[in-house]
């Protein structure tokens, strides 16, 4: 067996530990700050796991493709165990709080939406979104934008103005202190949008650059709905 397959097996087997850990550690503590977020070994540790195990993936399926049409990868790959992370949520239910919404949530349909700057295609996608986690209720569908910013008082307020100018009642807007984003999720620096649903694992994922978010896309994304809800 070729050294590399080993590394990464190995490699796999670090990640399946870590996550167990995480989720028994952190997940049941929602508004505090999870033992995983305040060891950042940990975090590089799981998040380089993570990175081995998503190349294998890739890997073994060199046709596939996220969605019908991308132009531009970030994020996880379709199959990936999304990781718990806390974010301090700014409106919704739980304003003021610091949780984990990937514990919150557990085995429900999930739309996590990250995203670096606020525009108008990406509150237009926010509004949209919103609008179809309504119109499922009764499947459970849930979702919640993060926003990653080294700065998190500073765009805190903006968050609020957005949620109260459009209404926005079934989307938490939250934030991620750290622009590189939460390990394991492989959002990429240039990366100003990136969805990616999941339904116990990644299912879709579609990814922006600055100014690549139009109205079409914006589409496909709500269109990727379907495939975790039922």
């Amino acid at each position: 067996m070729p050294v590399v397959r080993v590394a990464r097996m190995l490699s796999a087997v670090t990640f399946g530990f870590l996550y167990c850990v995480v989720c028994v550690t952190g997940c049941g503590n929602s508004g505090q700050v999870t033992e995983a977020q305040d060891n950042h070994s940990t975090e590089a540790t799981a998040a380089s796991s993570a990175e081995e195990i998503e190349t294998e993936h890739s890997e073994n399926n060199p046709d596939q493709k996220n969605t019908e049409r991308v132009t531009y990868q970030s994020g996880m790959e379709i199959g990936a165990i999304p990781l718990p992370f806390e974010v301090s949520d700014v409106t919704g239910p739980n304003k003021g709080k610091t949780l984990c919404y990937r514990c919150l949530y557990g085995e429900r349909p999930v739309v996590g939406v990250f995203v670096r700057e606020l525009d108008e295609s990406t509150t237009k996608l926010i509004q949209e979104l919103d609008a179809e986690v309504d119109a499922h209720q009764d499947e459970k569908l849930a979702a919640f934008v993060v926003m990653l910013t080294e700065t998190p008082a500073e765009v805190k307020s903006n968050l609020e103005k957005i949620a109260a100018k459009y209404q926005i009642q079934h989307v938490p807007l939250t934030v991620y202190e750290g622009a590189t984003g939460p390990p394991g999720y492989n959002v990429k620096q240039d990366a100003s949008v990136n969805v990616m649903m999941w339904e116990g694992v990644v299912k879709a994922n579609r990814a922006y650059q600055a100014g690549q978010l139009k109205p079409e896309e914006i589409k496909e994304v709500i269109a990727d709905t379907k495939l975790i809800i039922h």
